[in-house]
């Protein structure tokens, strides 16, 4: 037998061949196989990470909102931060103004989970908490060293 008999003919006969046998089929399967990338694991929003920095987050804006009313009262004490001065003159302008600090906060972190940025929504809400947490500890040490 010689090697172009063993070869099926590319004329017009290939063409018209009406065989649904295929013509050039693998005999041996690939010996390499190809493995599929994961998708990354989905994650619901109030799961236990993101509840956590939520409490996180609330206990510390509280603790500050309620060292800041303790302050205000002894006087030569003020807020720090401009945006806040005007509303925590009173205890409803402080409630409203922390109370938009935490919806704000919670937003920001529900918009980078939506946008697939799950690193920065699971670090913001304690890295906000942890400096809240450092002023009201400041706020604590200048009244009770206070003259």
């Amino acid at each position: 037998m010689t090697p172009a008999a063993a070869e099926p003919p590319l004329g017009n006969g290939f063409l018209a061949s009406n065989s649904l046998a295929p013509i050039h089929a693998l005999l041996v399967p690939p010996a390499a196989l190809i493995k599929l990338k994961t998708p990354p694991r989905t994650h619901s929003f109030f799961d236990a990470r993101n509840t956590l920095g939520l409490a996180t987050l609330g206990a510390s804006l509280t603790a500050d909102a309620l060292s800041t009313q303790k302050g205000l009262a002894y006087p030569g004490f003020m807020e720090m931060n401009p945006i806040a001065r005007p509303f925590v003159q009173s205890r409803m302008g402080a409630a409203a103004y922390n109370a938009g600090s935490f919806g704000l906060m919670a937003g920001l972190m529900y918009w980078a989970h939506k946008t697939e940025h799950h690193k920065l929504e699971r670090i913001l809400p304690f890295v906000v908490g942890s400096w809240e947490g450092l002023l009201s500890a400041r706020n604590y040490h200048v009244i009770a060293n206070r003259k």
